[in-house]
C-alpha cells in the first residue's frame, strides 16, 4: 500500500455504532492529527422525525467512542446543525441526542446553528450568474477540527447527498440555502440549471464550510427520490476520511454511482480539492467491489447529471 495515496475506510461490522468507530479506528493515522482539544461533529437533520432522513445518534456515539480512544481526547465536543425542524431543538429530543450529555465523561454541548448570533459573509451565484451574498456561522468557522457524520441519500439536485454537502447546507445560515440552488425560493426552481449552479456553489463554499474529517453512515440508506423519504436501503456500512471528497467518491460508488460524473467529485478532482478517483484511493477494510448496492436514483437524475457548466472554472477560480 502506498503512503502517499488517499485512504478511506470502509466497514460492515454489524452495527452502526461498530461499523463508525471501526471505520476511523483504519484511518487513525490520518484522522488524529486533525483533532483539537475542541471538536464538532455536524449531523444532518434534514427533518425533525425522519430518522431515515437523518443522522442516527449511534453514528454520533461511534465517532465520540473512537475520539475517546486517542492519546490527547478533546476537552469539549460540540454537536452542532442547523436542522429542518418545526420548533427547535425538536430533532435533538426526537432522535436522542440530549442523552449523549449524560452518557461520556467530556462535556459535550448541543447547538442549534439556527439560533446563530454571530456570521460571516461571503458570496455564491443565482442562475443567471449574479452574485449574492450569504451567511456561514462563526460557530463553526472558530472550531479548529470538524467532523461530518452524514447519512447515505440520494438527492434531488446532487444525485447523491453525502459529507461535504451535510456540512455546508446544514451551517448555513437557513434563509440562504435556497440561494445555494440558484434562485431566490423553492417555487423558483428549476433542473437542469440549479444542478448547474448548486453543484458550483458548493465547491465555492468548500473553501470555508469543507470539514476536516468525514463519517458517512450508511447502516441504512435513503433511495429514490431522496433526500427526505421512506425508502430505505438495508446497506450496513460505513466509510471515514480525512479527505471528505475521498469519503464521497467510495460511498457514491458503493450507493452504485460512478463518481466523476458526478458534479461535485468532477470539480473536486479537476481542482485538486480533494481525491475524487477511485484510482488513487486505498479502500481499507471491507472490499469496496463486496457492498456495491445500486440504490434507485431520483427520478429527475437525468435533469441533475446536466450539471455541467461551460463557464465553471471562471466561477470557481
Amino acid at each position: 500500500m502506498n503512503d502517499n495515496r488517499t485512504k478511506v475506510a470502509l466497514t460492515r461490522e454489524g452495527n452502526r455504532r461498530e461499523n463508525v468507530f471501526t471505520a476511523l479506528d483504519l484511518v487513525r493515522g490520518d484522522v488524529v492529527p486533525k483533532l483539537r482539544d475542541q471538536v464538532m461533529l455536524k449531523p444532518n437533520f434534514l427533518s425533525g422525525d425522519n430518522q431515515l432522513a437523518s443522522t442516527h445518534v449511534d453514528a454520533i456515539r461511534g465517532t465520540i467512542d473512537f475520539l475517546l480512544t486517542t492519546t490527547a481526547p478533546p476537552q469539549e465536543i460540540i454537536v452542532a446543525e442547523g436542522g429542518n425542524e418545526a420548533v427547535p431543538g425538536e430533532a435533538f429530543e426526537n432522535f436522542g441526542y440530549y442523552a449523549l450529555i449524560d452518557e461520556y465523561p467530556i462535556p459535550i454541548r448541543l447547538v442549534d446553528l439556527n439560533q446563530e448570533e454571530n456570521w460571516e459573509e461571503t458570496h455564491i451565484l443565482l442562475a443567471d450568474c449574479s452574485e449574492v451574498p450569504v451567511y456561514m456561522p462563526k460557530t463553526v468557522l472558530d472550531c479548529p477540527c470538524t467532523i461530518s457524520v452524514g447519512v447515505a441519500k440520494t438527492h434531488d439536485v446532487c444525485v447523491v447527498t453525502l459529507a461535504l454537502k451535510n456540512m455546508i447546507m446544514g451551517t448555513l445560515r437557513k434563509q440562504d440555502r435556497v440561494k445555494m440552488h440558484g434562485f431566490c425560493s423553492h417555487a423558483e426552481r428549476k433542473l437542469p440549471r440549479e444542478a448547474q449552479t448548486l453543484n458550483i456553489n458548493l465547491m465555492r463554499l468548500s473553501r470555508y464550510l469543507c470539514p476536516d474529517i468525514a463519517v458517512i453512515d450508511g447502516y441504512l440508506g435513503l433511495q429514490g427520490n431522496g433526500p427526505i423519504g421512506t425508502d430505505a436501503v438495508d446497506f450496513g456500512i460505513a466509510v471515514a476520511s480525512a479527505d471528505v471528497f475521498a469519503a464521497d467518491t467510495v460511498m457514491a460508488k458503493a450507493m452504485g454511482f460512478d463518481p466523476l460524473h458526478l458534479g461535485l467529485m468532477h470539480y473536486a478532482n479537476e481542482m485538486g480539492y480533494g481525491t475524487a478517483d477511485l484510482d488513487k484511493i486505498d479502500v481499507l477494510g471491507t472490499p469496496l467491489e463486496s457492498v456495491i448496492t445500486p440504490f434507485k436514483p431520483h427520478e429527475t437524475v437525468h435533469l441533475q447529471l446536466q450539471w455541467h457548466e461551460p463557464d465553471a472554472m471562471r466561477y470557481l477560480t
